[in-house]
């Protein structure tokens, strides 16, 4: 993630004027403007692992969407989230938080978060011929 390599073969992922390439699911109608400001722990592509991405990874399987993104610096981690009980650190759960969060002290992380912005859609017909 933090070298922009594709999440399946490691090499550099695919970069145009566009921006770098994403796969993602389809959240299109959960806010206006998706996917600009979301959080990404999964890490961008190259187009000659599109077609694989997409028949491999479930979440991908029920609606993949392309996106470039022009902006995507690295936003904070992933990871599990600890409390302090009876002077023991206890796990609390799952979660994002973005660098300068004071919860960020307490996570165990295990993925760095970018946050996509000047996004465009790219139709996938155009990746998997």
């Amino acid at each position: 993630m933090r070298r922009l390599l594709c999440q399946v073969c490691a090499c550099p992922a695919d970069r145009t004027d566009d921006g770098v390439l994403w796969l993602l699911k389809d959240h299109r109608a959960d806010w206006l403007g998706w996917p600009n400001r979301m959080g990404v722990s999964e890490p961008p592509v190259c187009v000659p692992c599109v077609r694989l991405s997409i028949r491999v990874c479930p979440a991908l399987r029920n609606g993949a969407v392309a996106i470039r993104a022009r902006s995507y610096p690295i936003a904070g981690v992933n990871g599990v989230l600890y409390r302090c009980k009876r002077l023991v650190p206890a796990a609390v759960g799952q979660v994002m938080v973005e660098y300068g969060d004071p919860r960020t002290r307490w996570i165990r992380a295990a993925h760095l978060i970018r946050r996509l912005s000047d996004c465009v859609i790219v139709p996938l017909e155009s990746l998997v011929d």
